[in-house]
């Protein structure tokens, strides 16, 4: 008696090549048309101001400068002008009708692509081709926030204004500002976990892995993108959708093997060309463009994280106290409602001057000191009109007086060195770690 086999195993003709669903082949065109147009270039929207592009993606940047604004208008709707602000948003307006406006485009690629090549069984070398694109995006962009936070560039040490300013003073992005440079320790562990992403993901062999690693990162991004009102929403969610891509087609062995309990074959690799010296050139340049960017990104977030760390002079760097303020030789009393008064000054960073009145937002200033440190220059960051002079006298290491006009007014100011060590006034600053917590410290 010949026993009744278990299950039936499918049996492939050698070099045969395999037949994709309909909805795979027409994903699989959508996909391809959209990310063309995303990847091809650079920086969607306002994020690719922040460089100078040419060539093809200075085209396609024109190209889209010319369609969004009319899209917005005449077929949305929208009465607000369309424009890219290089202001490090990439959240604007823009870029939401530029997203739909590649949506679209993609669509109707899609529709002309089926039907003109409704007869391919599959997309097997075009899809390496893709996935190689999209590596190349999420290293790069792995590469770039890994390295800026493992060397504390993306996040710095908290300014000292924030210990001064109160919290509902704060957007919800400078609290994650503040959140994530109070600890260099986790902003090092989110780096890592980016960077080995990143590594693993140019790895033809170890790309699942990679892939799986930095949905894992990036998702984490995403969620405190969306939670804190940061304006990446729309780049994270497009790496986030990279990664789930690079995991789709090992998505069924992953789930038979660690779900499902059952054995899983080995994944067949597919070459770029069909010349192996090529496909061996094609990794090598895969490398190299890897570990290029690598390098660069952490050289550049090195440097970066040195200048975060620039202060001005420490017998200046602090927090001060305003004990008199007089303007226009009239003493300003310390009240709550006086809106002419200052009640704080720091001096912080090697270009940043702050002041913080009495009552209301902090004033931004960059200031200029001469060699001797007695001339100060002040302008408004956000307001460059606003102009003041100061002659600076150091009565002590912790008293200074400050006397000179602001926008024509003149003004002299009292100030007294706040001690920063105190723990009952800077508990985030001098709090620590401590393995024994006897209770929970929430105030």
């Amino acid at each position: 008696m010949i026993p009744q086999l278990q299950r039936e195993t499918p049996v492939s003709l050698p070099g045969a090549s395999p037949q994709w669903s309909l909805a795979t082949r027409i994903g699989f065109r959508f996909a391809f048309s959209y990310f063309f147009l995303y990847i091809s270039q650079g920086a969607v929207g306002s994020l690719g101001l922040n460089e100078k592009l040419t060539g093809y993606r200075a085209v396609f940047a024109s190209l889209w400068s010319r369609l969004v604004p009319w899209v917005g208008t005449n077929i949305l709707g929208l009465k607000d002008k369309l424009r890219e602000v290089p202001n490090g948003s990439g959240d604007q307006l823009y870029d939401y009708v530029l997203v739909g406006c590649m949506f679209v485009v993609a669509c109707v690629a899609t529709a002309i692509w089926s039907v003109l090549d409704r007869k391919r069984t599959n997309y097997r070398q075009l899809h390496q081709w893709l996935r190689l694109a999209m590596r190349l995006l999420l290293v790069t962009a792995l590469m770039n926030y890994g390295a800026a936070k493992i060397f504390p560039m993306q996040f710095a040490d908290i300014p000292l204004a924030r210990f001064v300013d109160p919290l509902g003073h704060t957007s919800p992005q400078g609290l994650l500002w503040v959140f994530m440079g109070f600890s260099e320790g986790y902003g090092f562990f989110c780096g890592f976990a980016e960077l080995l992403g990143g590594l693993l993901v140019m790895v033809p062999r170890l790309t699942t892995l990679g892939a799986l690693i930095s949905l894992g990162a990036l998702a984490n991004v995403l969620m405190l993108n969306l939670c804190y009102d940061v304006p990446r929403k729309i780049f994270t969610t497009h790496l986030v959708l990279v990664c789930m891509f690079l995991v789709l087609p090992d998505a069924r062995r992953l789930v038979n093997f660690f779900l499902a309990n059952r054995a899983v074959e080995p994944a067949t690799m597919v070459p770029f060309l069909k010349d192996r010296l090529l496909n061996h050139g094609v990794l090598a340049l895969q490398y190299l463009y890897c570990l290029a960017i690598l390098a660069l990104c952490l050289v550049t977030s090195y440097r970066g994280a040195v200048q975060n760390k620039t202060y001005v002079d420490a017998s200046l760097r602090g927090i001060w106290l305003v004990e008199e303020f007089v303007v226009d030789n009239v003493p300003q009393p310390a009240l709550v409602t006086n809106v002419h008064r200052w009640h704080h000054v720091v001096f912080d960073f090697s270009d940043l001057f702050t002041i913080q009145p009495m009552d209301g937002p902090l004033q931004l200033c960059r200031f200029t000191l001469d060699g001797a440190g007695k001339n100060l220059e002040l302008v408004e960051l956000d307001d460059p009109s606003w102009k003041a002079r100061f002659t600076l006298e150091s009565r002590d290491g912790d008293h200074m007086l400050m006397t000179g006009e602001a926008n024509g007014t003149a003004i002299s100011a009292t100030l007294r060195k706040v001690d920063l060590s105190d723990p009952t006034k800077f508990l985030l600053r001098n709090r620590g770690f401590h393995w024994v917590t006897p209770a929970p410290r929430w105030r």
